[in-house]
């Protein structure tokens, strides 16, 4: 069949001719083909019209991928009950398993590793989202400082939506300040707010929903920006990573401890786009704990389709993999009252804890008293 391919395509095109036009236009450089009858929603900006039944969307956000944090110093998959008094928060604090502890001397080396991968693998990668957990910052700050002594612009930025399950057996640490993440990292975006924000004690169905939620205004948040990187790395903990490959695949297994995802320490995932289309939430319908819905399940997945592409990646650490991590242990439900109490963040963050030392190790200057400030607590943790 002869045809000519140079055709005035804001003209009326026959089915015939679409279907040919099909088979030798390529898509316009960054956009993927639409579904014939998506209706224009979202920004407007974001689609390229050429001619009836051809529409466009700009992809902006053409993969996401997922680490997990570097060996934690207190890590183990141990519950810990311990009762003590003490005078001084950081004693009691760095005697338990902590909510916020830092890196082991094998955490940091991993995280150096990790950026050297980044770097010379993934070099698409120009925006890091991090979980408010110093062990997730202290594991994506080496790619940071290595982007940024190479020139590379990258955007650093602290998600509440990444935080780790907010169980009912869990003890939150405070929100790090703008003055502890500037001290910190003088080019993370303190000024950035957060996609989504923990909003009490969630169960298995919130816990996904929060992380659906997240994903969802990711997504759509960075398709929308014209600016917005082509590829995302997201820093967080084990049953996050888990649970975010399994709403990106669009697959929710009957049994929620199935071992579909293993994730062991720094592994490293993509999930590369293959199919785009605009993304979906529903304000109007939330979960009882007041997520909005969206939906990911029976293989839909959210803002189109995602294809896997790398899975607990380890090969480029020497310590290969460690500190694996399966879904288990999940609680089921939650009674109401429990699931709506917002959980208490009194325990002090990894930064409070080392400003506390400071001053005391310059203040104390004999031996030390008991006072009538005491810290009485029975913790039973899980950590991820």
């Amino acid at each position: 069949m002869i045809m000519n391919l140079n055709i005035d395509l804001t003209a009326g095109l026959n089915s015939r001719i679409r279907e040919e036009l099909a088979k030798h236009t390529p898509s316009p450089p960054n956009t993927l083909p639409l579904p014939q009858g998506t209706p224009p929603t979202g920004n407007p900006n974001n689609f390229l019209e050429l001619g009836p039944g051809w529409r466009f969307l700009r992809m902006v956000l053409k993969s996401i991928c997922l680490v997990r944090h570097g060996s934690r110093e207190k890590y183990g998959d141990v519950k810990v009950t311990e009762s003590k008094s003490f005078n001084d928060p950081s004693d009691w604090y760095g005697r338990i398993n902590g909510p916020d502890d830092q890196l082991t001397a094998t955490g940091r080396q991993q995280a150096q590793e990790l950026a050297a991968y980044l770097s010379s693998s993934h070099p698409e990668i120009s925006a890091v989202y991090t979980s408010r957990h110093y062990r997730c910052l202290e594991t994506v700050k080496p790619y940071v400082e290595m982007c940024e002594h190479d020139g590379k612009a990258i955007n650093f930025r602290l998600d509440m939506g990444l935080s780790e399950w907010r169980r009912v057996d869990r003890k939150q640490a405070r929100i790090p300040s703008i003055r502890q993440l500037k001290e910190y990292h003088p080019t993370l975006d303190a000024q950035y707010q957060s996609l989504c924000n923990p909003l009490g004690h969630e169960n298995l169905d919130e816990f996904y929903a929060r992380n659906a939620y997240f994903l969802a205004n990711l997504i759509q948040s960075l398709d929308n920006d014209p600016d917005g990187p082509e590829s995302a790395l997201l820093c967080t903990s084990a049953s996050n990573i888990a649970w975010m490959a399994r709403i990106l695949m669009g697959k929710c297994p009957k049994n929620s401890m199935e071992r579909d995802f293993s994730v062991p320490a720094i592994s490293f995932y993509k999930f590369a786009r293959r199919h785009v289309l605009p993304v979906k939430i529903d304000a109007g319908e939330k979960t009882p704990l007041g997520y909005p819905r969206v939906e990911w399940q029976n293989g839909i997945s959210i803002g189109g389709s995602w294809e896997i592409t790398h899975n607990a990646e380890c090969n480029f650490l020497s310590t290969g993999s460690m500190m694996l991590w399966t879904p288990s242990d999940i609680p089921k439900s939650l009674s109401p009252s429990e699931a709506l109490q917002i959980p208490e963040p009194g325990s002090p963050n990894f930064f409070d804890i080392q400003e506390l030392n400071s001053k005391n190790s310059t203040a104390m200057t004999g031996p030390r008293v008991e006072t009538e400030t005491t810290i009485t607590t029975t913790a039973v943790e899980v950590l991820v």
